[in-house]
């Protein structure tokens, strides 16, 4: 996969730097965070398990979730998966 720089049109700029992450989690493996901005998941393949205040949901390919900024989570995978995140 290739990545290029998208540049704003002009006279529009990005309200701050955006930083995107590809990431596998093997199966059975799990971490707790919580993030001083929000954050968005996208999975590419295999289930992510987000915990959010006691409750677990669940993310398959081609969903994405928007969690907000502080929110303490944990993401984990029963099989492996491989996703994205901003």
């Amino acid at each position: 996969m290739r990545w290029e720089t998208i540049a704003a049109p002009p006279g529009l700029m990005a309200p701050r730097p955006m930083t995107a992450r590809a990431q596998s989690i093997p199966a059975r493996h799990y971490f707790p965070r919580a993030h001083a901005l929000r954050q968005v998941v996208y999975v590419i393949s295999g289930v992510l398990t987000v915990a959010v205040k006691g409750q677990s949901l669940v993310i398959s390919p081609e969903q994405a979730m928007g969690l907000p900024a502080g929110l303490r989570h944990r993401i984990g995978s029963l099989l492996g998966a491989e996703f994205r995140s901003q």
